[in-house]
């Protein structure tokens, strides 16, 4: 008979049970990553998180970090380039000592620079030069010797939206015809200089990626950077018959997160000839906002759908998931510390899942299959060296904290 074994962590007091092994099988999930290298967080140092909380990614031991230089301080003048800044170079030597890759938000305009290419009075985007900003930072970020990928822009229909059209980006959309135009730029070039550099397209709409595809996305980008947001993890923000995303179906009938996945990549497939990796580079949920019911987020919950957000990402193919954020800086209440220095419980969450399924890929649903988004779900995780087995499980129905059961 299985022997029980209940421990409480820390603030987020997971629930480990202890029972027998019951296979010795070699595991599905051989040749996958880790949790924990699927785990990232958006750093808020570029926008006033003291460099005194770098060491808070050991701590809680993710294994990327979404971080940025603006174009102008790379480019002061037209075609002067110059190197990182002192305090980015002090991050960049953390992260190569501890192995932490960088998501480069490639962020935004250089209107300063490129007064001609004003929309709005503050665009400054021209797609070519805008395209050699992307190689500069790839050349000095190769040569740093970390990890990263490139990402071209943030929320694009936020940012270009001055430039005019359908919001969502359905024709006619000059935002959209204009974003494509970097994405083309970028891809060419940073390419040409190094055809192994990932670079991803932004969306937090489930439905931008979809008239990119349309407008001619190039078929060797090689990611989708999504903003998830929604009430709670199981559920995409949008409805299978939500009317801003026709003609298309983004979600199935049940608007599972899951399945806006899915069909997000069965759409690459037909557009594209292929499926480029989809990455979080945002998901959170705001401190005390206000919940669909009328009442508000609380640390508690949020604490809890952080584990659920990782654990639902890693197992429906995402190889990286950016928490927002590390600090609230300039963004509101949405960080794991308050800009008084304040640790929140979505803090302890994260390194209690890091300490606890970091070492362990992503093996199987074995609840929850056919209701993603109500109901019990559990999700079984192996470590590849030991076989050891361990099964996240939690009702969507509650914000509970979720539970892990440990199989040796």
């Amino acid at each position: 008979m299985p022997q029980a074994l209940k421990i409480l962590l820390s603030l987020f007091a997971l629930t480990i049970g202890l029972t027998q092994n019951i296979s010795h099988a070699e595991p599905a999930s051989k040749g996958r990553p880790t949790l924990r290298d699927s785990l990232c967080l958006n750093v808020k140092f570029s926008q006033g998180q003291p460099l005194t909380q770098l060491p808070i990614l050991a701590d809680l031991g993710v294994g990327w970090v979404r971080d940025n230089v603006d174009w102008p301080t790379l480019e002061p003048a037209i075609n002067r380039y110059v190197g990182f800044p002192k305090e980015f170079e002090q991050r960049l030597s953390y992260y190569r000592e501890h192995d932490i890759g960088v998501v480069f938000l490639l962020a935004y305009g250089n209107a300063k620079v490129y007064p001609e290419s004003l929309f709005g009075g503050k665009l400054g985007v021209p797609a070519e030069p805008f395209a050699r900003y992307a190689l500069h930072v790839a050349k000095l970020m190769r040569a740093s010797g970390v990890r990263f990928v490139l990402e071209i822009g943030n929320e694009p229909h936020n940012w270009l939206g001055s430039m005019g059209g359908n919001w969502q980006g359905k024709p006619p959309s000059p935002w959209l015809d204009h974003y494509l135009n970097m994405v083309r730029s970028t891809v060419k070039t940073v390419k040409a200089f190094d055809p192994n550099i990932k670079l991803l397209t932004d969306d937090d709409m489930w439905i931008v990626h979809y008239w990119l595809m349309e407008g001619g996305l190039p078929p060797d980008i090689d990611g989708f950077a999504i903003h998830p947001y929604a009430a709670r993890p199981e559920r995409a923000a949008v409805n299978h018959d939500t009317d801003w995303t026709r003609p298309f179906q983004v979600v199935d009938d049940n608007g599972s997160f899951a399945s806006a996945l899915r069909r997000l990549r069965e759409q690459a497939r037909k557009k594209l000839g292929r499926e480029p990796e989809i990455w979080i580079t945002e998901w959170g949920w705001e401190h005390g906002g206000k919940k669909p019911d009328g009442g508000r987020f609380s640390e508690e919950e949020i604490a809890a759908y952080l584990v659920r957000a990782y654990v639902l990402a890693a197992a429906n193919g995402v190889p990286h998931t950016c928490w927002f954020s590390a600090q609230d800086s300039v963004d509101g209440p949405m960080g794991l510390i308050d800009n008084q220095g304040r640790i929140r419980r979505a803090y302890a969450a994260l390194k209690n899942l890091s300490l606890e399924l970091g070492d362990y890929r992503f093996e199987a649903q074995v609840q929850g299959q056919n209701t993603p988004t109500s109901g019990p779900q559990a999700f079984l995780f192996r470590h590849p060296e030991s076989g050891a087995r361990k099964t996240v499980h939690w009702n969507s129905d509650n914000s509970q904290a979720p539970q892990i059961s440990l199989t040796q």
